[in-house]
């Protein structure tokens, strides 16, 4: 599955900067396919300036447009591109210790735990757009040619600014709340992940990754939590997602095997045939009928 963050930083195409871990982008996008999946292993502040997107990120889909606002926890990805205008977006890649340090220096803007429980979001955080994050945006385009040492300097001072502004405006409430549980314990982190992301083609070391973990302490801390290994956990919860989208959805069972991160349709067949002793399109059948019976002639 690809690595988007890993990719950009390696394409040379793009117009972007690079200062220490942090990666500013502006993105075309190159592809034909009508899908796509991807994965990150940092989050990214995304500005849409043209074309159009469908991003999902487990049961939230997200159309994006231009002027669109929002932010992409680290995690997996899917969604759907249009070809009647090449999709553009400025692309900020900001790692958890970036985030983290910032908090360490202003810790009187950390939400409190309780505070933090209230603004649960999912992987896609869509942010109102206003005059100081559009203002951020298009500064930062006269630094995308080749910022020298000082602008680089800059920059950083402009993104403390952006990140002060996401933490005390109100209508961005929902990422401040996601920036400080970022500041909270392994376990919390890992729970959060892996809620947000069993529903995607990542290999387990790859979660280890997004967890910031070996992948030996990943296995270990993921036992301890959830009684059960990372494959056959992330299986059986696989089969719940897509009993779910069968029965209250009208995808087909193509779409229901890719948005649910099965290898192919095949694989997706055989599995849910051994765990429900229905094929998906027979189980789909049975709970139509059910739902029938139940209902009221």
């Amino acid at each position: 599955m690809l690595n988007l963050h890993h990719a950009l930083r390696s394409i040379r195409t793009y117009r972007k900067v690079e200062i220490e871990e942090l990666l500013f982008v502006e993105y075309k996008c190159p592809d034909q396919e009508q899908f796509f999946e991807f994965w990150m292993e940092v989050g990214c502040l995304v500005y849409c300036t043209a074309g159009k997107k469908i991003y999902r990120s487990g049961a939230v889909d997200l159309q994006v447009e231009p002027g669109s606002v929002f932010f992409m926890k680290k995690g997996a990805y899917t969604g759907q591109n249009f070809f009647d205008e090449t999709y553009c977006a400025l692309l900020f890649f900001l790692p958890d210790e970036f985030i983290q340090q910032f908090l360490l220096r202003y810790l009187d803007l950390k939400f409190p735990e309780e505070h933090i429980r209230a603004f649960h979001s999912e992987g896609i955080i869509s942010l109102e757009k206003e005059v100081v994050l559009e203002t951020f945006f298009y500064s930062i385009l006269q630094y995308l040619s080749g910022p020298v040492e000082f602008q680089k300097d800059i920059l950083k001072i402009k993104l403390d600014e952006l990140l002060l502004n996401l933490f005390t405006h109100p209508f961005h409430q929902p990422l401040a709340g996601y920036f400080s549980s970022l500041l909270h314990n392994d376990r919390a982190q890992l729970r959060q992940i892996m809620e947000e992301n069993y529903a995607s083609r990542m290999r387990v070391d790859e979660y280890a990754q997004l967890c910031h973990m070996s992948l030996s302490t990943f296995k270990r801390e993921f036992t301890k939590h959830y009684g059960s290994s990372p494959a056959k956990w992330i299986l059986g919860r696989k089969l719940e997602l897509s009993a779910r989208l069968l029965q209250g959805s009208h995808k087909s069972v193509n779409e229901v095997s890719f948005q649910c991160g099965f290898e192919s349709s095949s694989h997706f067949i055989r599995v849910f045939k051994q765990h429900y002793q229905f094929t998906p399109a027979q189980y789909r059948k049975l709970s139509s009928e059910k739902i029938r019976l139940r209902s009221p002639s």
